[in-house]
């Protein structure tokens, strides 16, 4: 994907990291269009005087840096940072604003951030754009950076920063997709041959009108037209957190990046939104999401009410060593109604019925929606290689139950007589068992009622869970933390860590390994919903140091783990360097 950040701003944000000062209120948010689908938000003056006054300092960070060439490269940008003009102590905003189709080219990214003196910062940019021209449009001046086709406009308090971006090429960055997409690159740069030189003058003319144009817009941007007139970005930003996000569906499907998406799907998500922070406290990293029905999905949600997870479900799990669960309560036939709502019941219902017999209100009723996954005792065995006799591999192993619940028993019963299952699987008394040899041979051992659905990693623990005489052993606190949610999970992250093997591991690995190990605590997540159309989620990731802010944590582990992989590579290279070195009595005068 091609580059779209200037080095300019680029080295701001890097700098907010760091610089703590007294500033101003940032007023950055008045600049982002409603039409933006993405917003990630920086809250710099949070995150550095959490950094500074728990002494993370710039020397600190430059002695973990690999050489000391880069070293001096970081203090110059440092150096020039902090005279650019730039309120380092601002708001820094990444806007992504999709609009038009793919081939449009219309489609952009914008960082925005706040001035303290612009007088300075032009200044800046003439010293370090090569290609600076100045320019000055109504009420703000502008250069185009030539390098990144990007547009840099400031007035006197505020920079905006304009890049195109082509939502196809992210493509390439989906999961399953491990090949860079050339194509584009090399069609564009037979293009750039074959185009006379002047036509692609005129090109680039056109390009940067088009997106100075698009600055100006920004600079102008009426209170009705700007993000802050969509409520949930407005409770966002008045949070206060360190870091944020925001996310208009809407904004996005609506584009014309996604003609095929159906009419009826981008109703049922007309008026939706997601927010997210993330606040670094003493001790852990605090995560909240809000997601925003609109009136369509809302409905939905609201038709089946309030679920909250079956604690029983989790409580009879017979260990005390847990590792970790995650329960959810969630009505399948919200799903239903869903698929309903965007019209594709009829596609969904003859793919199934085809080969089951079954419809989709069949399988959707057959689930109450409550399950459980319980894991324990997890370790790292060593065990030797079916095919290399006398070769031991180390893998990981655990306890562990899962357990769906039965709805409707008639449902149910139907779909576990259907021809999709009637070949593996027949109904003996009050329960099913597997008839077919394959298929038992492969399957973990589980059981199946009228009531549940539970398979375990083996039948000695089965049959504790089934006989519901277990107690699980939860850290305190966590029975109440999820309990009334309709999704709770944990992680006991200081016991999965604990066990990491280190016997293939080198002196610096396992130094490394051992900070990893002194870090994590514990991880937790909450799903609540809160009325009829909010959804909140908490999540927390806890240190074991309860005392020292989060973010300083991690920045301190990051330092020192940069070191001993400097030292490990400067003591590799010093042995390369020894075995090339010829000794001193073989060279001879000729």
């Amino acid at each position: 994907m091609k580059r779209t950040i200037s080095k300019v701003l680029l080295t701001a944000v890097a700098a907010a990291v760091i610089l703590s000062s007294c500033s101003k209120t940032p007023e950055e948010s008045r600049y982002i269009p409603k039409t933006a689908g993405l917003i990630i938000d920086l809250n710099a003056k949070q995150l550095t005087t959490k950094l500074v006054t728990n002494g993370i300092t710039m020397d600190k960070l430059f002695d973990a840096a690999q050489s000391k060439d880069t070293a001096n490269e970081m203090m110059k940008a440092w150096k020039d940072a902090e005279n650019s003009g730039l309120d380092l102590q601002s708001h820094f905003f990444a806007s992504f604003v999709f609009q038009g189709q793919p081939a449009d080219h219309k489609s952009y990214v914008a960082f925005t951030a706040s001035l303290k003196d612009a007088d300075k910062f032009e200044a800046y940019l003439k010293k370090t754009v090569a290609d600076f021209s100045l320019k000055t449009q109504n009420d703000f001046k502008y250069i185009w950076a030539t390098q990144q086709h990007a547009v840099i406009g400031w007035n006197k308090s505020t920079v905006i920063y304009v890049s195109a971006v082509d939502p196809s090429s992210l493509k390439q960055y989906a999961p399953g997709n491990t090949m860079p997409n050339t194509d584009a690159a090399e069609e564009a740069a037979d293009s750039a041959v074959a185009t006379p030189a002047a036509l692609r003058a005129a090109d680039d003319d056109a390009e940067v009108k088009t997106w100075v144009a698009e600055v100006d817009h920004l600079f102008h941007l009426k209170k009705e037209e700007s993000a802050g007139s969509i409520e949930p970005f407005a409770k966002l930003l008045k949070e206060g957190a360190d870091a944020g996000i925001f996310v208009n569906p809407e904004a996005i499907y609506n584009s014309g990046q996604f003609t095929m998406i159906p009419a009826n799907v981008k109703k049922l998500m007309e008026g939706s939104f997601y927010t997210g922070t993330v606040n670094f406290e003493n001790g852990k990293i605090l995560f909240n999401g809000n997601t925003f029905m609109g009136k369509e999905l809302a409905s939905i949600y609201k038709k089946y009410g309030k679920k909250e997870i079956d604690l029983d479900m989790l409580k009879k799990y017979p260990s005390e060593n847990i590792t970790g669960f995650v329960s959810y309560a969630f009505d399948f036939r919200m799903i239903g109604d869903i698929i309903k709502a965007t019209g594709m019941d009829g596609i969904v219902n003859m793919a199934i019925s085809g080969k089951s017999g079954l419809s989709m209100d069949d399988i959707l009723n057959a689930f109450e929606g409550q399950l459980v996954y319980v894991a324990s005792d997890f370790a790292i065995t060593r065990k030797e290689s079916e095919y290399y006799p006398g070769e031991f591999n180390e893998t990981p192993s655990a306890k562990w139950i899962f357990s769906l619940k039965v709805g409707n028993k008639d449902a149910f019963n139907k779909v576990m007589t259907s021809p999709m299952l009637k070949e593996v699987f027949a109904r003996e008394g009050d329960h099913y068992v597997t008839i077919n040899p394959m298929a038992a041979a492969t399957m973990p051992p589980f059981s199946i009622t009228e009531k549940f659905v539970t398979v375990g990693s083996d039948s000695v623990l089965l049959q504790q869970y089934l006989a519901g005489k277990g107690s699980i052993k939860l850290p305190e606190g966590i029975e109440g933390k999820v309990k009334g949610s309709m999704l709770g999970g944990y992680v006991d992250l200081e016991k999965v860590t604990a066990i990491i093997p280190e016997s293939q591991m080198d002196a610096e690995e396992k130094t490394v390994s051992k900070k990893v190990k002194e870090l994590f605590k514990d991880f937790t997540v909450v799903s609540k919903n809160e009325g009829s159309d909010v959804q909140h989620a908490e999540a927390v990731l806890t240190f074991k140091n309860k005392d020292q802010n989060s973010l300083v944590q991690l920045v301190n582990f990051g330092i020192d783990a940069q070191k001993v992989m400097k030292a490990k590579k400067e003591k590799e290279k010093a042995y390369e360097d020894s075995l090339f070195a010829a000794p001193a009595d073989t060279v001879q005068a000729h």
